[in-house]
């Protein structure tokens, strides 16, 4: 058990809050360690006093998107420091069930008579009593039933579930429960599943059929308008799944923001420090149970717009490494300036105003989901404390000397590295390695690159705050010390 999870259970106990992990019991112990959520029944009348006490154990509320909420339910997220992981804890106020995507009932007395009849386990923990739980899934079951699913298989986690509840029940104790939660009718159909097997879901057609009539009076839905509401839920779950799973990044949020609003951390540092590594982790971890946005503003390796790909696929073939130092060299020793200087010079007017052009829309991207209240990863950002370098404005140079068109560009793209520092950024990670160790991790780079790099670093200040961290630790213990940082922003 996590130890921030069991810190929250001992708090219920010493503030006497009534509560109840009241479905999935077989997976408790993974939920007990964040491999999934916890669902726990309380009080309603205990909900003020609750969320003073989730307050204490550091737990903080989150907002579901419109079309992912459901009646009675909230969600909270909480940070284990000593794991570095982020677990969710779904409040349950009533007892909602029903088709997936919708949950459109409602079943008040429920609550009271699943709390009332809750046993404690042998890690200290009050559950459902399993006859309880096994009347809930064959409801659960039952209700979720569409249409569509005629002639398939009862889900395996469904079937895994009901073959554990069987075996921890005791028959005559589901008969009293069924008959007391869904009636004579009901509770005879779900008694004869207790002595067979259940294979297939028009098993439970009659069922349903019941259960819908007895229930009809703890549901607002008509037929048609829980069809129309569950359709348009879960067209907006599906496109949410394909933004996820294909990485499309959106800036708009898909299942849960802060109510406190967005926050944006960036990510600074050399190269060979670390950035990409604590990217990947923080991303996923927090990316589990919220709504994650990540933005490359370097102009190296990470994305970039269409109309700069092209431009970097010829920087790579013929820039080489050096040639603009030795470009910058020749215009500063006022010598007779080769052609291929020259075409240098042009081609960097075009690559500094493409990047800046792409920075602009990534930096409005970052404001509009900032605005939808997601967390917004970023990696390097725009800065005007050294110019012409690391993320720095590429044509300074012009804004003295140049004709009216290369200073009116130099202006144009100044503007826009000068507007990066407006927004005023909620955390900058500073990620800092010694220049052996850096150089070490990234033998293309040199001594002097690496050093001017940490000299803008240590200088950049666009954040509300600023830490340093040192990833040549131990890298668990530095990913730890982030996620702190982020969970006290959000």
């Amino acid at each position: 058990m996590l130890s921030s999870i069991k810190y929250m259970f001992d708090a219920f106990e010493q503030k006497g809050i009534i509560y109840c992990h009241w479905k999935s019991n077989q997976h408790l112990v993974e939920s007990l360690i964040a491999e999934t959520d916890l669902d726990v029944l309380f009080c309603p009348e205990q909900r003020s006093i609750l969320e003073i006490v989730l307050n204490e154990c550091g737990l903080k509320r989150f907002r579901a998107t419109q079309l992912m909420q459901y009646n009675g339910i909230e969600d909270y997220i909480g940070f284990d420091e000593d794991k570095a992981k982020i677990w969710h804890l779904h409040i349950h106020y009533r007892m909602t069930l029903g088709e997936k995507h919708l949950k459109g009932y409602t079943v008040t007395p429920w609550g009271k008579y699943i709390l009332n009849s809750r046993i404690l386990n042998t890690q200290g923990i009050y559950t459902s009593a399993p006859e309880v739980e096994l009347v809930l899934l064959f409801t659960r079951i039952a209700l979720k039933k569409r249409w569509r699913d005629i002639g398939h298989s009862v889900g395996s986690n469904d079937k895994k579930e009901y073959d554990w509840l069987i075996k921890q029940s005791d028959m005559h104790e589901v008969k009293k429960h069924a008959l007391s939660m869904v009636g004579e009718k009901a509770a005879g159909i779900i008694i004869n599943f207790c002595q067979t097997e259940l294979k297939r879901n028009s098993q439970l057609n009659q069922l349903t059929k019941i259960l819908k009539k007895e229930l009809k009076c703890f549901t607002g839905y008509s037929c048609v308008s829980s069809r129309c509401a569950r359709t348009i839920r879960e067209v907006f779950w599906f496109f949410g799944g394909i933004n996820r799973r294909m990485g499309l990044n959106s800036s708009r949020p898909y299942r849960r923001v802060s109510p406190s609003g967005g926050s944006v951390v960036v990510f600074l540092g050399c190269d060979g420090a670390g950035k990409s590594t604590s990217l990947a982790y923080i991303k996923k971890e927090f990316g589990k149970k919220i709504d994650v946005k990540t933005v490359y503003l370097g102009s190296g390796d990470g994305s970039s717009s269409l109309l700069r790909k092209p431009i970097k696929l010829v920087a790579k073939r013929l820039g080489g490494k050096g040639l603009g130092r030795s470009v910058e060299k020749e215009y500063a020793e006022g010598k007779h300036i080769s052609f291929k200087s020259r075409l240098y010079s042009i081609a960097k007017i075009l690559w500094a105003v493409t990047l800046a052009q792409e920075k602009k829309n990534k930096l409005r991207e970052i404001t509009k989901a900032r605005n939808n209240g997601m967390l917004i990863l970023v990696d390097r950002f725009p800065q005007i404390v050294m110019n012409g370098y690391s993320d720095g404005p590429l044509l300074t140079r012009y804004l003295i000397n140049g004709s009216w068109l290369k200073k009116s560009i130099a202006r144009w793209e100044y503007s826009i590295y000068e507007s990066a520092s407006k927004n005023i950024l909620d955390l900058t990670i500073k990620l800092m390695v010694p220049t052996e160790l850096a150089i070490a991790r990234k033998p293309e780079m040199t001594v002097e690159e690496i050093e001017n790099k940490k000299a803008v670093v240590y200088a950049m200040n666009y954040a509300i705050r600023s830490v340093e961290v040192d990833t040549s630790q131990i890298i668990s213990a530095s990913l730890g010390q982030i996620m702190k940082e982020i969970w006290q922003i959000i």
